[in-house]
């Protein structure tokens, strides 16, 4: 194949950016950095430590799960319930309990 003449000059010469592409790799550096930023955030920064007289833990069923949190006379109430043991709550019992003996509250059996 013939080439023109100064085609491989033309080639390899770095292209200049123009304005709006030069703000557009700004505008994607930013959004990068922003969304690598919060990623971070996010995996760094969990719910820190409950507060005494709180219960607050993560359970499993058979159909999915869930987080309960209470404070205060909730807590107290929740903790003295006696939840069955094994059965389909028994991850919601375990983690009664372990929660209950952390917020000093009795009911942690």
């Amino acid at each position: 194949m013939v080439y023109a003449p100064g085609h491989f000059r033309q080639v390899a010469r770095r292209r200049e950016r123009r304005g709006r592409e030069r703000m557009a790799a700004r505008l994607g550096g930013l959004v990068a950095a922003a969304l690598v930023t919060a990623a971070i955030f996010s995996l760094t920064s969990g719910s820190g430590a409950v507060a005494r007289g709180c219960v607050s833990f993560a359970y499993t069923t058979m159909i999915g799960g869930g987080q309960m949190h209470r404070c205060g006379a909730q807590a107290r109430t929740l903790c003295a319930s006696r939840p069955s043991s094994g059965g389909i709550d028994g991850s919601f019992s375990a983690g009664l309990q372990a929660a209950c003996r952390r917020a000093h509250l009795s009911g942690g059996h």
